[in-house]
């Protein structure tokens, strides 16, 4: 199995995962959803994800991925079949729970076997060959879910998107026997502790950072939509914006070579948070379409380097035969804060309307970057 293989199973099943996050948004205020129940609703998607990330780790660590993956993938497809059968807005919620926990299982699988493939000196090739597959999806995704919805309507789109993460689990059974087996845990591995990942000073610095550029890109993807709905834009429109996004940060991925011969992966980084964060204070003073849609490209081109970069980082900072574990636990770390935020911040539009969470994510995301540049870069490396 090659990189190829992986990023195709890669296109087929994250399509359908970013197609149903805006498609359950659209679908939740079509019944009547209040600003902070559609916050609830984005952190049902982390819940799991917080409480199973370690886990699948070390799960992908200790017996492989070939099992957690599938798992994932049929978990992931009956989550978003649910609303399809049954419409209604507690179903959404635990259609959001299942998507999330299969997901964790997916995404933590895929990246443990990237880092595998090709040895050390194509780790960053692969990487990054594998974030440019989830940026098609960023932009895919959206949009197509968009235009289901304006040309069939909500509830049609749910099926149109399960059969995507069929074909992606099909494709996975047929892939099962060319997935590489892992090698079983060292016999000292059991005294290895969690926390000891998280002593680690540059695993430490990376999970903050990464944790605060995710939480960016789930506010914009969660806020977005509600900002340009009330501002009278179509589903249609609302896509393509969250596709101009996601082409920037398809075009900002295929430089990051460019960039990190230029300066280190860390300082790309914090430059990128300190980008997103200046883009944030502008959302709100824009309604137009295209103003929007261009908005949101120089946001895309901040945020969208925060998961690759990450990822590496965890992975290089890993101690021998936890890179599962370590890449687990920086999820683990997005995902709480996926928990609280989306929680917060939806109180604060419910009190106070949709600009105050806009300038108050740009906050956030500037006191992430100015914490994570304090600490030296590489320190002890």
């Amino acid at each position: 199995m090659n990189i190829y293989h992986i990023v195709g199973l890669v296109l087929l099943n994250s399509t359908g995962f970013k197609g149903v996050r805006i498609l359950n948004t659209l679908y939740a205020l079509e019944l009547g959803a209040s600003p902070f129940d559609i916050g609830v609703l984005l952190a049902t998607y982390a819940l799991f994800p917080l409480l199973l990330a370690v886990y699948a780790g070390k799960v992908a660590d200790r017996y492989g991925v070939r099992l957690p993956l599938l798992a994932g993938m049929i978990g992931m497809t009956f989550g978003i079949f649910f609303p399809f059968v049954v419409p209604t807005l507690p179903v959404l919620y635990f259609a959001s729970a299942l998507i999330g926990a299969g997901f964790i299982f997916v995404q933590v699988s895929m990246q443990a076997l990237t880092g595998t493939i090709g040895g050390p000196e194509r780790r960053t090739h692969n990487f990054n060959l594998y974030s440019l597959g989830i940026a098609v999806t960023d932009l895919i995704g959206p949009v197509l879910a968009g235009f289901s919805i304006d040309h069939f309507g909500h509830v049609p789109t749910y099926l149109y998107l399960t059969c995507l993460n069929v074909v992606a689990a099909a494709a996975a059974i047929y892939f099962l026997a060319r997935v590489p087996r892992f090698d079983a845990k060292s016999p000292d591995a059991e005294a290895q502790r969690t926390i000891d990942l998280v002593k680690d000073r540059d695993l430490r610095r990376t999970f903050m950072a990464s944790a605060v550029v995710m939480t960016g890109i789930d506010m914009f993807q969660l806020y977005l939509p509600l900002h340009a709905r009330a501002v009278g834009l179509s589903a249609s429109a609302i896509g393509l914006i969250l596709g101009a996004f996601a082409a920037a940060a398809f075009v900002v991925r295929a430089a990051i070579p460019i960039l990190v011969r230029r300066l280190s992966e860390e300082v790309v980084l914090i430059y990128a948070i300190f980008l997103a964060a200046a883009t944030y204070l502008i959302f709100p003073l824009f309604s137009g379409g295209v103003v929007l849609g261009a908005i949101a490209f120089v946001l895309g081109l901040g945020l969208g380097l925060g998961q690759p970069l990450s990822t590496i980082l965890t992975y290089n900072y890993s101690p021998p035969g936890r890179a599962g574990e370590a890449l687990g636990l920086r999820i683990a770390v997005n995902n709480f804060t996926h928990v609280a935020v989306p929680v917060v911040f939806g109180a604060i539009g419910s009190a106070f309307g949709l600009s105050p969470v806009f300038w108050a994510n740009s906050v956030f995301l500037a006191a992430g970057g100015y914490a994570s540049l304090r600490r030296p870069a590489g320190a002890g490396r």
